[in-house]
């Protein structure tokens, strides 16, 4: 008889003790196959503070004693405490290896488990949140707080239990395959198969074999029977992204598996039946395309049964900062090289651009200036050429403001001259002829070094 060896328990820090992070520990309590390592809270009397001393879990008010602790190691480390400055903090001191969910995700965590806490079937709901937690990389969840990402999270939520067939648009580089993962990632079909394609990358007549297979000697080198894409994720999902570059023969094709679930290898004469989820993505106005006659409007409202827009990072410039942090330190793991931060210059530079390729121009321009910065902090000069360019309208800019600034005071310095000349030095009478508080005035004229004896007459 086969012997099955037991996996250990999951070790989590939990950092954040307030009502999310106390739910968070409820649900994990309940779970023989997870083991709380601690809860870190800077508030010792917090619920969850509280409540993991009652089960004796050790509490602390710094991350630093679980995570530099070389005698156990931290397989998940959730941050529910929604600060920016903590969840940089900790990506910073953690071990390479320990899978961190924070900001978005973990108040994405935080929602499932709002919907599932009243659910007698609990077992089967921590596995849920245990493969979300262990399963979904950390950049699939960086939503932001951009509204219209907040929109697209929400959806997200509601979108990712159903089997309903998605359509993601979006420009190029906005990150419509990590939505897609992120949707299978928190779906039932999250252990099956996710098996992605993109149609731009073959001819229509090899787009057809990879998704629908062939037989043998349909063609010149078919030697074998080989199954397609859409036959190989039977019962997982398929995202099919540029799906608005696909031929109008290969449209008739779709249209029908998505009818019924039908597919037809090239060069054969039996149908197959195929069950599976499709999420579909493109650049490209499929509303506009229908117009022009470029696209069927039967296949787009069988994709569009739930569409999800992404905007591009221009206007999303909230979120950038943010964005571009998570890329240096996803860099700084990739190239084994620490820089640390960026300064207020070149992020000066980097808000200031309008990054026509989106989400992974900005991750390439990260990493680049990683590559070039021998120093602790990225500067104007490891950015592009095109990037610097415009630190020096930003110098420009803070030049005009000096100058401005200089025009005010020189204005202000003279009116005060003139209001005390009239009122022959008398400031009461000055800050009235000046339609001012008699304070103000004499505020401006302690910040200009102005006596009032210079002027009395």
């Amino acid at each position: 008889m086969e012997v099955r060896k037991e996996r250990p328990p999951t070790t989590v820090v939990i950092v954040g003790a307030g009502r999310g992070g106390t739910a968070l520990l409820q649900i994990l309590l309940r779970d023989a196959s997870t083991h709380i390592l601690g809860v870190v809270d800077k508030n010792p009397d917090a619920p969850g503070m509280a409540l993991a001393r009652q089960h004796g879990i050790p509490t602390a008010k710094r991350a630093e004693s679980f995570l530099r602790n070389p005698d156990r190691h931290v397989d998940i480390l959730i941050d529910v405490t929604g600060n920016e400055e903590v969840r940089r903090h900790l990506q910073a001191i953690k071990q390479p290896s320990t899978r961190m969910i924070g900001g978005a995700a973990a108040k994405f965590v935080w929602a499932l488990i709002e919907a599932y806490r009243t659910n007698e079937v609990l077992q089967e709901e921590v596995a849920t949140l245990k493969a979300t937690l262990s399963d979904t990389p950390g950049e699939e969840l960086i939503f932001g707080h951009n509204p219209a990402m907040q929109q697209v999270r929400e959806m997200v939520m509601q979108v990712a239990p159903t089997p309903a067939t998605v359509l993601i648009t979006g420009e190029t580089g906005t990150g419509k395959e990590l939505i897609a993962r992120t949707i299978q990632q928190l779906s039932p079909l999250r252990d099956r198969p996710f098996l992605k394609i993109n149609c731009t990358a073959f001819t229509p007549h090899l787009l057809e074999s990879e998704l629908f297979g062939y037989k043998k000697g349909a063609f010149t080198g078919a030697l074998k029977d080989k199954p397609g894409l859409l036959e190989k994720g039977h019962g997982g999902t398929i995202f099919l992204d540029e799906i608005g570059d696909i031929t109008p023969e290969m449209q008739v094709k779709m249209l029908r598996f998505l009818q019924f679930g039908e597919i037809r290898p090239v060069g054969g004469t039996e149908t197959r039946i195929v069950e599976a989820r499709i999420i579909a993505a493109t650049n490209r106005d499929l509303e506009a395309m229908i117009r022009e006659g470029k696209f069927r409007a039967d296949l787009y409202y069988r994709l569009n049964a739930f569409s999800i827009h992404l905007p591009p990072l221009r206007a999303r410039k909230e979120d950038l900062p943010l964005l571009a942090y998570h890329f240096l330190k996803q860099a700084e793991i990739r190239l084994n090289k620490k820089v640390g931060s960026i300064s207020r210059a070149a992020m000066s530079c980097l808000m200031q651009y309008d990054y026509p390729g989106n989400l992974r121009e900005l991750q390439s321009i990260i990493e680049r200036a990683v590559i070039l910065c021998r120093g602790q902090q990225i500067e104007p000069e490891h950015l592009p050429h095109n990037l610097q360019t415009r630190d020096e309208n930003w110098k420009l800019e803070e030049g005009l403001a000096r100058a401005r600034a200089r025009m005010v005071a020189q204005f202000e310095l003279q009116a005060i001259q003139y209001y005390l000349r009239e009122a022959g030095g008398n400031v009461s009478k000055a800050a009235m002829l000046a339609r001012m508080p008699r304070r103000s005035f004499y505020r401006l004229m302690e910040k200009y070094g102005i006596k009032k004896s210079d002027y009395a007459s």
